[in-house]
Parts: structure tokens; C-alpha cells; sequence
């Protein structure tokens, strides 16, 4: 399995850290074998560089660096007969470091999802299918200061090569009040489905499991800076370090995701095995995904990537109602395909490393 890296890793500056809101066959199986009543999953996911035990991150570049990840997460449901509609809240809050301005990177954010699984047969043999809609909302991510080639935009860092002030301050209090260089948000809206199937393996206690899904989504990314808005042909050619204050504005827009919202889909495929004895369950899965986007540009044609294989593994503990878990899952090109706002095309050259996460929870039935 590669090493435990970093869960989410998307836009720097416009980052996001965020879950998969879909069931593994394992947990359905276990709630549509359950009785009636409410249901309810929590988990909670964390990352920081101390899990990187064969040092995978000090073999990378100089760049970007994962610093700390978590993510909590509450699902809500309620099951009668072979119906199951539920309630997904997550929040998410993570960071990156960086060798340049800006050094830290923090961010923020909520994902709600609402939706409906049907399922038949029993916890020896059946199925489920699960439809849901969600949306992702990225809190504004404010960039006081940014290097772009060797110059340090501002801001209110002491070591800015250039600074735009608020005039209007600087009139009234003479104080000199600099403008962040850039601030950004991102949403996106998903519909997906999945379709679940298990069978206990002959008279062993083995179930086999295989999980299908499909999913749309579209994604908006914004960004803002008041260099934009900059019209002065002196200031725009005014250089620093050798390069026009233009051509150093018109290269972080270049490197920053597009601002026309873009469209991806997705489908992928896991097949997994878990092994009951007593009170214990323990499993593996395997899968992987293609993802396809629209209307996608990326002017400084970075690699793009398409495909992201998966390996996992669980241990199980079940009471007479509840169940409690602890996993871990690996990717070969983690964020892609799972969380639609996460891969950009400034995003991109990250997907070429593995990623991973670990997680613990329980289930429980009312």
C-alpha cells in the first residue's frame, strides 16, 4: 500500500479538504440487514506529516507540503421496510505549507448531502441503490501576500515588492492600509448514484462485495484580486525582478483554476472481501475510476490526469445495534474523481503522487 500522505491537497491558493459522502458496500450491507429505526454514522478523519513513517514527502520537489487535515463526519437516516432516506453533514478544516509566500495555507469546509437508498435481500445475499444530491461550499480563503516569479505581491508583508492601499484610509487616517492580493471561494453541486451487491462466499464467513457509481458534477471556482482592476500602462509595465507588473498579474491569473464554472463526470468500480469471525470483521477492497471533465482549460497546459486506483482495508467490531471502525485507504491519484472541487488545473500536478487517509467510526441503529 503506498504511504499515508494526505487526504486532500486542491487550489493553492484556492484549497479545499473534502470526503467522499457515499457508503462502502460493507456499511450497507450492515444497515439494510438492520431492523427499522433511526440510523446513524459519525466518523472522523485526521492527517498530519507525522503519518508519513518512509518519508515520501521529503523525496518530492521543494514545494507545497500537507500540514494537517481533518474531517468529521454525521449521517442521519431513517430506515422502514427496504427504504432508507438520510441526512449527510461534513465539515472539513485542513492546511498546507509552502516555501514561499504565502508559508501557510488554512481552509475551511461544509458539505451537506440529502438522499435515498433502496435496498433488498439479507445480509447473505442482496443489494442497494443509492441516490443522492449534495453541495460543497468553500469558505472565502483571503491571500494577504503572493510570490509569483521571485516578486512578492502584496498585502501587508513587511518584504512586499508592491502594494495596493486603500486610499480612502489613507486620506481620512493617513493610515496605510494594504489590500490582500487575492481572495477565493469555490462551490459544487453533485448528483450521484450507487449501486451496491453482496454475497456471504459459500459456507465460509466471507462477503463479497462489489460497488458501482456514477456521478455529475459542476464546479465553480472564484478568485479575486485588485490587481486586477489595475489600468495604469505605467504601473502594468513597471518591472520587477525583470518581469512587468502585467505579465506577473496576467501569470497568477493563468495559475489561478478558471473562473467559468466546468463540468465533470465520473464512474468507478470496487470490489471487496471481508472476513466475519465473532464480533470481528476484517476486509480489503480494490477499485478504481475514470473521470471526465467539460469545458475545462487550463491555459499553462499542466498534465491532466483521468484514472485513480484504490486500496483500503477495515477492522470491524459489532454490538447487538452498533458497530465501531477503524480504516485506511490509499490512492494512486487520491482527489481525483472523488471530490469534484478539489481537482483544478493548478491542482493538477499533485495527482500524480499516492494519497491516503485514515478514519474511525461507528453505526448505530435506534
Amino acid at each position: 500500500m503506498p504511504t499515508v500522505y494526505f487526504r486532500h491537497l486542491s487550489t493553492l491558493p484556492a484549497f479545499l479538504f473534502c470526503g467522499a459522502l457515499t457508503a462502502n458496500t460493507l456499511e450497507e450491507s450492515y444497515l439494510a440487514s438492520s431492523e427499522a429505526g433511526v440510523t446513524i454514522e459519525a466518523s472522523y478523519t485526521y492527517f498530519n506529516q507525522d503519518l508519513d513513517a518512509i518519508g515520501y514527502l521529503d523525496s518530492l520537489p521543494a514545494g507545497a507540503r500537507p500540514e494537517q487535515y481533518e474531517r468529521a463526519k454525521l449521517d442521519i437516516g431513517y430506515k422502514f421496510h427496504s427504504w432508507r432516506p438520510f441526512l449527510i453533514y461534513e465539515q472539513i478544516d485542513g492546511s498546507v505549507t509552502r516555501p514561499t509566500r504565502p508559508f501557510e495555507v488554512a481552509s475551511d469546509a461544509d458539505y451537506k448531502s440529502i438522499g435515498i437508498t433502496y435496498s433488498v435481500g439479507s445480509e447473505d445475499r442482496g443489494g442497494s441503490a443509492v441516490i443522492s444530491l449534495s453541495s460543497a461550499i468553500q469558505s472565502n480563503v483571503v491571500i494577504d501576500c503572493y510570490e509569483r516569479s521571485g516578486v512578492v505581491l502584496g498585502g501587508s508583508c513587511s518584504e512586499a515588492d508592491f502594494q495596493l492601499v486603500d486610499g480612502d484610509t489613507l486620506l481620512e487616517t493617513g493610515e496605510s492600509l494594504a489590500f490582500p492580493v487575492l481572495t477565493s471561494s469555490a462551490e459544487a453541486l453533485t448528483a450521484e448514484l450507487s449501486l451496491h451487491w453482496w454475497r456471504r462466499w459459500s459456507r465460509h464467513p466471507v462477503l463479497i462485495g462489489h460497488h458501482l457509481m456514477v456521478k455529475a458534477s459542476e464546479v465553480d471556482h472564484d478568485s479575486y484580486s485588485p490587481l486586477y482592476d489595475l489600468k495604469s500602462s505605467f504601473l502594468l509595465n513597471t518591472p520587477f525582478n525583470g518581469v512587468p507588473l502585467g505579465d506577473l498579474i496576467s501569470d497568477l491569473k493563468d495559475d489561478l483554476p478558471q473562473s467559468e464554472p466546468w463540468r465533470e463526470g465520473v464512474i468507478s468500480y470496487n470490489a471487496s472481501a471481508s472476513l466475519f469471525t465473532g464480533n470481528w470483521v476484517l476486509g480489503a477492497s480494490l477499485g478504481g475510476l475514470y473521470a471526465e471533465r467539460y469545458s475545462f482549460a487550463d491555459p499553462m497546459q499542466r498534465p491532466q490526469y483521468n484514472t485513480n486506483f484504490k486500496v483500503s482495508g477495515h477492522v470491524w467490531y459489532q454490538f447487538k445495534h452498533a458497530a465501531i471502525y477503524l480504516k485506511g485507504e490509499a490512492f494512486t491519484n487520491y482527489l481525483l474523481g472523488i471530490d469534484p472541487l478539489a481537482y483544478t488545473s493548478k491542482s493538477s500536478r499533485f495527482f500524480e503522487h499516492p494519497y491516503g487517509q485514515v478514519s474511525v467510526g461507528f453505526i448505530a441503529t435506534l
